[in-house]
């Protein structure tokens, strides 16, 4: 669970991009969001934005505008984005989909103070956590067993011993 959020911290802002790509989101979603014209709904997407888009469905029309023009960004490049980055892109807009709003806040504080630290800092813990990460392999829930139910007694008929 903590590493999901430290992960989903490092996703949260721009968090389809790797660090070079971020720095051009900021110029590209914002210059690509009008002030006075609301973000479109998911009804009025183009199906290629809703394939792109799909983990975020359900919510799309309760985003942010801004965030919604964010995302628009995401799927307008995605198409040029190598099957790797596209894969890459897929990934994270499903960890996203599945956090909850409170995992979410909580991704996108710890985003913003990871981005608050000096860069030196930030790479240093960014290693860190991707070497924690490669070395330890994140926690399995005990497999679930399943036992056939208790056999039905009648009481109409006795059981052995019980006479």
């Amino acid at each position: 669970m903590a590493r999901a959020l430290i992960v989903s911290a490092l996703m949260a802002g721009a968090f389809l991009v790797s660090g070079a790509q971020a720095a051009s989101l900021k110029v590209t979603a914002t210059a690509s969001a009008p002030a006075s014209k609301p973000a479109p709904r998911w009804a009025q997407l183009t199906p290629q934005q809703q394939q792109v888009l799909a983990p975020l469905a359900a919510e799309w029309d309760g985003f942010p505008d801004l965030q919604r023009y964010k995302l628009l960004g995401v799927a307008a490049r995605y198409p040029k984005l190598t099957p790797q980055e596209q894969q890459r892109v897929r990934s994270r807009l499903q960890d996203w989909a599945r956090l909850t709003p409170e995992q979410r806040r909580l991704a996108r504080r710890n985003f913003k103070q990871l981005h608050e630290l000096p860069l030196a800092e930030r790479q240093a813990l960014k290693d860190k956590i991707r070497q924690d990460a490669d070395s330890k392999p994140l926690p399995v829930a005990p497999p679930v067993v399943v036992t056939s139910p208790a056999p039905v007694r009648s009481s109409a008929a006795p059981v052995r011993g019980e006479q």
